[in-house]
């Protein structure tokens, strides 16, 4: 027996994203496996709460919205290609009763995620955001001045980013040490835990009893473990051999190839999104099997997506907001959790028997 405790939950965790990425035609198109890369990575700048409440109320009522059949293919053409930094990712400052619906496709099914209590934790304001869809709710604590100083370095890697997609992806995402590094390095692992930061509390419903898991101590615990070089030098190496193991790396290298037959584009625009004209901006990527588009936009609350659309081979596939608000949330955990868990309790127990794993495979070796 070896001890491999860090590797094996390593390649739970990433298995999954070399699956995806491994995922042969004819069940993805690489248009749309780049569709996610550009997604994930045009999200990174986004959704920080900056202090301009009310940025998104100028075109009136918008609690109400509809469903917008053409998933904002009327766009304007008034803007600059190009971000050069200037455009503001920043979504109005989180307050009780904003809500915003996301559907995709011609689903009924959506997702709505609102804002609908606020409590002082620790000493700071923080506030509930509920994550609702049909048969789950959940909710997290968020301190949102943590939230901001999160997303300001996933802000300047989206300016690295737009500055030159096919650059950006080819010097980070070329094979799985890249990956890794990606990842793993200092300054994506801090960003990673100044999130975690601003996540106080996570409340849900359990056999119709509310729980709720405290927060408390997890990021000054996983601060020590990644600054272990031993877990550094195991999640290097279980990234990579799970990724290799999976054949990560063909799917890889067809997205380098495909770099070259892509067309990237960045402008400020405006929409029909639910019902309201709003202004932001609209990544676009044109390949000869289809296009891609993604339009961000500062007005809305909580979440800048307005849409995601991929259209490949005479198909098309889109994720659109269906309704946004300022007020009228409505909260469906009322009231105090019936039990409040400490995270740390399970955190501390499972490091315990690693290390009683560990030391027994020493024994037995």
């Amino acid at each position: 027996m070896t001890e491999k405790p860090v590797f094996d939950i390593i390649q739970v965790k990433y298995g999954s994203v070399v699956r995806f990425v491994n995922m042969e035609r004819k069940d993805m198109s690489r248009l749309f496996l780049l569709a996610m890369m550009i997604i994930g990575l045009g999200l990174f700048g986004c959704g920080e709460q900056a202090g301009e409440a009310g940025n998104g109320e100028a075109d009136g009522d918008a609690d109400g919205g509809e469903v917008i059949e053409d998933n904002g293919g009327d766009t304007g053409d008034s803007g600059q290609s190009g971000t050069d930094g200037g455009f503001d990712f920043s979504t109005p400052e989180l307050a009780v009763g904003q809500w915003i619906e996301f559907g995709a496709d011609q689903m009924s099914q959506t997702v709505t995620i609102s804002v609908v209590d606020s409590e002082t934790n620790q000493g700071t304001e923080c506030y509930w955001v509920q994550i609702s869809t049909e048969g789950f709710v959940g909710q997290v604590l968020v301190d949102p001045e943590g939230l901001e100083e999160a997303m300001a370095g996933y802000e300047e890697q989206f300016g690295e980013f737009s500055a030159d997609p096919a650059a950006y992806i080819r010097g980070n995402m070329a094979d799985a040490s890249g990956m890794a590094n990606m990842f793993g390095n200092e300054e994506s692992m801090e960003m990673a835990l100044q999130f975690i930061r601003s996540i106080r509390m996570v409340k849900f419903e359990n056999q119709d009893m509310v729980m709720a898991i405290d927060l408390v101590g997890v990021p000054e615990w996983l601060e020590g473990m990644i600054q272990d070089p031993a877990f550094q030098e195991q999640f290097q190496q279980g990234f990579v051999q799970g990724f290799n193991a999976e054949g990560g790396q063909q799917g890889l290298n067809t997205i380098m190839e495909e770099l070259d037959s892509i067309d990237f584009d960045f402008r400020e625009t405006d929409a029909e999104v639910a019902g309201n004209r709003i202004e932001g901006m609209e990544m676009s990527m044109v390949h000869p099997e289809g296009t891609i588009s993604v339009m961000l936009s500062s007005e809305l609350p909580i979440i800048p997506l307005a849409y995601a659309e991929v259209s490949d081979a005479g198909e098309n596939h889109f994720v659109e907001v269906r309704g946004y608000g300022f007020s009228g949330a409505e909260n469906l955990l009322p009231g105090p959790p019936a039990q409040t868990i400490q995270a740390m309790m399970f955190l501390q127990g499972m490091e315990q028997q690693m290390g009683s794993m560990g030391a027994q495979g020493r024994e037995m070796n």
